[in-house]
């Protein structure tokens, strides 16, 4: 069975990674990519992955009509030269890897007449926008992905239960043994300015005011008075919106007003996540309502506690009290009080830690979700397994170690 992942932006974020992970692990599907020109594409051609490069877009709300109109014809000029490819190349699906994508090939289906499979990775729209976005999708999809039960439950009211799917996302296992850890903790901490015997916390992902970096920082403020010598890595960048630009200046100037700026590394955009996870003590996440948490399943697998908010699909990753604490959004007090319990003891980390890469295997690798992926392929285009990708021209390499990455680039999942 020939896939097309669609994807409108070459813009890599954890979304395009979980693409090119699943892409690279179906079974027996081959998978073709088509995006536009740029990062996204080089990755794919790097692990093997057929690409097809089509013309890409990028629409903004904008009250100027003429702007409007303008990324209005863009997104029609871009959908028809996608569905135009399509007929081309052989296809049996197309997967489209996010609402946008979903839309966008959506319009022309007259066209392509593919069956249509929606891969949601953001909370869906509510209001009349929502209603909007969930009449498409019963005219055209076969089904939709949701990445968690949180996205899952944002599309009650659609009429489209009997199209949706639950299949988590997936991280490629990577294990490091001791020494690796001991040279990344060593290389790591040198590279950032760390103390190599200090408390480090880690928050990654999309500098943007619904990740709530800003508790992050009220946290540190505490467990310094407290006596705990701690650090903290803020990785990722703003990117894109002028919100995200304003808010990084706002966390600096937080930084700056309680004094914290020799204690807290603002790294930018980073591709190594999985050693600054297995070089730090603690991962942190407390954003408003988090779709899935990939960074969670990637810290969780170097054996890493975390501290989450008990909202969106966290709490379907984090098992309270087992692999990692939950506590109610913006309640920096509480995040204060469970980093302090797992700073304060060492072996409740490693426990802790354990138990996060147990359930890491156990519910979250990538050949996991591939293959539920592919059976759901197989219930819309029933009979046409083609040969496995180990015998189709350009096989990828399963592993996609290097994808493993995160902190940046739009950075949203």
């Amino acid at each position: 069975m020939n896939i097309a992942f669609y994807n409108h932006t070459s813009v890599v974020s954890g979304a395009e990674i979980s693409l090119l992970l699943t892409a690279a692990n179906l079974p027996h599907s081959r998978a073709i990519l088509f995006a536009p020109e740029g990062e996204l594409t080089d990755r794919a051609e790097a692990m093997g992955i057929r690409v097809v490069r089509i013309p890409g877009y990028r629409a903004r709300m904008s009250k100027n009509p003429l702007r409007l109109a303008k990324d209005m014809i863009g997104m029609l000029w871009a959908g028809h030269a996608f569905a135009r490819s399509i007929k081309a190349h052989g296809i049996d699906l197309i997967h489209a890897n996010s609402l946008r994508a979903g839309i966008m090939a959506a319009l022309f289906i007259w066209l392509h007449r593919k069956p249509l499979v929606w891969h949601v990775r953001d909370n869906p729209p509510q209001g009349m926008f929502g209603r909007a976005i969930g009449f498409v999708a019963r005219q055209t999809t076969s089904a939709l992905i949701c990445i968690s039960q949180a996205v899952k439950e944002g599309f009650q009211g659609r009429r489209l239960d009997d199209r949706l799917h639950l299949i988590h996302n997936g991280v490629s296992l990577k294990e490091f043994d001791e020494a690796a850890r001991k040279e990344h903790r060593r290389r790591l901490r040198e590279e950032l300015d760390t103390p190599q015997d200090a408390a480090v916390l880690a928050i990654i992902g999309q500098i943007a005011p619904w990740k709530r970096q800003e508790d992050a920082i009220h946290a540190l403020k505490h467990l310094r008075k407290s006596g705990h010598q701690a650090i903290l890595w803020i990785v990722g960048e703003a990117k894109f919106r002028q919100e995200n630009k304003d808010y990084w200046d706002f966390l600096h100037k937080l930084a700056e007003e309680f004094g914290l700026q020799d204690a807290i590394r603002f790294t930018g955009f980073r591709e190594d996540v999985m050693e600054i996870c297995s070089a730090a003590d603690l991962l942190l996440l407390c954003s408003d309502h988090e779709p899935f948490g990939r960074v969670l399943i990637e810290a969780m697998s170097q054996s890493i506690p975390v501290v989450g908010t008990n909202a969106g699909g966290v709490p379907e990753i984090v098992v309270h009290d087992s692999c990692g604490l939950l506590y109610p959004v913006g309640d920096v007090n509480a995040l204060t009080l469970h980093a302090n319990k797992l700073l304060q003891s060492p072996a409740l980390r490693i426990s802790m830690g354990r138990r996060a890469a147990a359930r890491v295997r156990e519910a979250f690798t990538i050949q996991d979700t591939a293959r539920k992926v592919e059976a759901l392929y197989e219930t819309i285009v029933p009979g046409r397994r083609a040969r496995s990708q180990s015998q189709a021209p350009g096989a990828a390499d399963s592993s996609g170690y290097a994808l493993e990455t995160g902190g940046g680039k739009e950075f949203s999942r």
